[in-house]
């Protein structure tokens, strides 16, 4: 007499088994948290902080509270799911060869635009890249409501409305590092498992 038994791990499980992270991991995740958010929460203050009294210290005020949120999320992501954090640097790597293409596809159009700037741009591109989802989320909310403030509020300037995008841009994608932060201190998954290990137990 011969039986089969199928035997599968449950995805949760399994999940965590691929993807536990470690304390390398984690001060890896809270440089590139650090670097992104830091970069977000500048590029978000630039037309705000312009309109006001001591611009550099806002400038700086912004950078710094991105950089200390990013770099919190990403050393909790790094310690617990090094795949979601291995995705985050591959995003990183995409965004900054993306953004030197870009600036250096601008530079001869521009004046006084300079390889720094095109290094400058690619820095830029990075810190998006790594917190892609959020970024692309907040950049769009944010145009969106400038877009229809500019229309419907006279004293509303274009400024106003760029001001909108670049804040939500920089909003979402440090909102973007906490909430993977959160997911993976969770448990759940970001992107969960669908490979189910099957076993196959003989009896004669």
């Amino acid at each position: 007499m011969c039986s089969a038994a199928l035997l599968a791990a449950p995805a949760d499980e399994l999940s965590g088994q691929e993807t536990s992270g470690s304390t390398w991991a984690a001060i890896g995740g809270g440089a590139l948290g650090l670097y992104s958010g830091a970069v977000l929460g500048s590029i978000g203050s630039w037309v705000p902080c312009n309109q006001v009294y001591g611009s550099v210290e806002c400038v700086r005020t912004a950078t710094i509270a991105g950089g200390v949120m990013g770099a919190a999320s990403g050393a909790v992501i790094g310690a617990i799911d090094s795949e979601t954090l291995g995705d985050a640097a591959v995003g990183a790597g995409v965004g900054f060869g993306a953004g030197i293409v870009a600036g250096a596809v601008m530079r001869p159009f521009l004046q006084r635009f300079g390889w720094d700037d095109v290094a400058a741009v690619g820095i830029m591109g990075g810190a998006i890249g790594a917190s892609p989802v959020g970024a692309a989320i907040g950049f769009g909310a944010g145009t969106l409501v400038g877009v229809v403030l500019w229309q419907l509020v006279p004293s509303f300037e274009l400024t106003d409305a760029v001001a909108f995008s670049l804040g939500g841009l920089a909003l979402g994608g440090v909102t973007g590092w906490v909430y993977r932060a959160f997911e993976v201190e969770s448990g759940q998954p970001v992107t969960p498992s669908t490979a189910i290990p099957i076993g196959f137990t003989i009896t004669f």
